[in-house]
């Protein structure tokens, strides 16, 4: 029944695993042009250090096979790295929970609410997707300021955005509850009125707890690529949060989803 289940979790999730005395080896290609990939399973640290410095490519992301290629074009292959946001989080998820994910299967629209004739524009809720499409069956929470909660089984990408991007205060108040041993994906949200948008899900990256002390928000930039800054203090905080501003339409919220390293 255990190999039965894990044959089962490896169609379900694009994983390549290898069973052997009933363990499970995941086997994750270096990115093409890289080299020293970490293993799956490294410390979430050593894997943010191996992706940083990675330039920035519209639509940039990585298949299961280690070339760098496009969200919306699977068959461009590139001879030099390039993410973007969201080619960054998957990547990165791939060792942080030892799940090597088909791009398809990250972009599924969960709720059949952001296809091409969406009422409220098509992928608005890009972010939202992927970031509870790899954390999907996972021991997974949202955070919250102020011992607030939410139900991730009963939302969608309108009702569920998290907390206030500018509110320093909750940003103090969930960056306290985070521990080494998680990962945390969010997505930035914010109010748009272009075509039928209303809101746009459309920035999306990842926060690590270290066993030092540090918390890293990391995500690729059109203008640094692959970064990261440690968000322990609030001036650390104040370039990505100042990046983002508010605007007249509403203000920017950020949805944070905690699951456990693999």
């Amino acid at each position: 029944m255990d190999y039965l289940r894990k044959v089962f979790l490896t169609a379900l999730f694009g994983v390549s695993v290898l069973v052997f005395l009933g363990c499970a080896v995941i086997n994750i290609p270096t990115p093409a042009g890289m080299s020293d990939g970490p293993v799956a399973g490294a410390p979430a640290d050593k894997v943010l250090s191996f992706f940083v410095g990675v330039p920035y490519r519209a639509d940039g992301a990585i298949n299961r096979s280690g070339e760098f290629t496009l969200f919306a074009d699977q068959n461009a292959r590139f001879d030099s790295p390039g993410l973007n946001c969201s080619g960054f989080t998957v990547a990165s998820s791939r060792y942080f929970f030892e799940r090597d994910y088909v791009l398809n299967d990250v972009k599924i629209d969960r709720l059949a609410d952001s296809g091409p004739d969406a009422e409220i524009g098509e992928d608005w809720d890009f972010g939202y997707d992927v970031i509870l499409n790899l954390t999907e069956g996972m021991n997974r929470k949202v955070m919250l300021p102020f011992g607030k909660s939410a139900d991730i089984a009963s939302s969608d990408g309108m009702s569920l955005r998290g907390f206030e991007l500018h509110d320093f205060k909750a940003w103090a108040d969930v960056i306290s509850k985070m521990t080494p041993g998680n990962v945390y994906l969010f997505s930035m949200s914010k109010p748009v009125s272009f075509k039928n948008y209303k809101l746009l899900h459309y920035h999306v990256g990842v926060i690590v707890p270290d066993k030092d002390g540090h918390v890293w928000l990391c995500h690729a930039t059109s203008k640094g690529g692959v970064n990261k800054v440690d968000i322990t203090s609030i001036e650390g905080l104040k370039p990505v949060v100042n990046a983002n501003p508010d605007s007249s339409l509403g203000k920017r919220m950020i949805l944070i989803v905690e699951a456990p390293l693999k």
